[in-house]
């Protein structure tokens, strides 16, 4: 399964998002911390991420370090934090 959207590379506005289901918001959201290898304590994440041939959970969450996000990460994330209340 491919990325749902290409947050490492683009910015989005919250208005591109404004059409997306809750759940995919949610993903979406998380798919930045997939990409990095975040090891999620959520079954359904993990489950969800574990389908997906690109990830490769390699971190715990006390390990994980942030500051691996690039801008294009950052930036998507913090619109994506704002509107994720699944």
């Amino acid at each position: 399964m491919e990325p749902l959207f290409e947050t490492d590379r683009k910015y989005y506005t919250k208005e591109e998002f404004e059409r997306e289901p809750m759940l995919v918001i949610h993903l979406a959201k998380n798919e930045i911390y997939a990409r990095h290898g975040y090891r999620f304590a959520d079954k359904d994440l993990h489950n969800y991420f574990m389908g997906c041939i690109w990830y490769s959970p390699t971190c715990d969450s006390g390990d994980f370090d942030d500051s691996i996000f690039n801008d294009y990460e950052r930036a998507n994330l913090e619109i994506l934090a704002d509107l994720d209340t699944y």
